[in-house]
C-alpha cells in the first residue's frame, strides 16, 4: 500500500507539472496582446519537443490544457482516495 500511495503521489507531482506547463502555454495563447501569433512557453517543447506542431490555434491550447486538467483532477482524487484507505486501515 506504501508503494502504491508513492507512486502514485509522484504521477501527480508529474500530471501537475504537465498541466501547469499547458497552463503557462494557454494563457499565452489566449492573450494576443503578448506577442504577434500565438506564442509558445512550453518547457516540455523545449526540452523534449513534446506536441510539436499539434496546438495550432487557441481552441486546440484550451482543449489539451482542459484535458490535463481533468486527468490532474483524477490524480488527485486517486491520491485522497488512497491516502483515506491508508488512514481507515491505520485505524483499524
Amino acid at each position: 500500500m506504501r508503494l502504491a500511495r508513492i507512486l502514485s503521489l509522484a504521477v501527480l507531482v508529474a500530471v501537475l507539472f504537465v498541466t501547469v506547463d499547458l497552463g503557462i502555454s494557454c494563457l499565452g495563447a489566449l492573450v494576443p496582446g503578448l506577442q504577434d501569433g500565438i506564442p509558445y512557453y512550453s518547457l516540455l517543447q523545449r526540452w523534449f519537443g513534446v506536441w510539436e506542431g499539434e496546438m495550432r490555434t487557441r481552441p486546440e491550447f484550451f482543449f489539451v490544457f482542459s484535458r490535463w486538467l481533468w486527468i490532474s483532477f483524477a490524480v488527485f482524487v486517486e491520491n485522497a482516495v488512497l491516502w483515506g484507505v491508508s488512514i481507515w486501515k491505520q485505524g483499524r
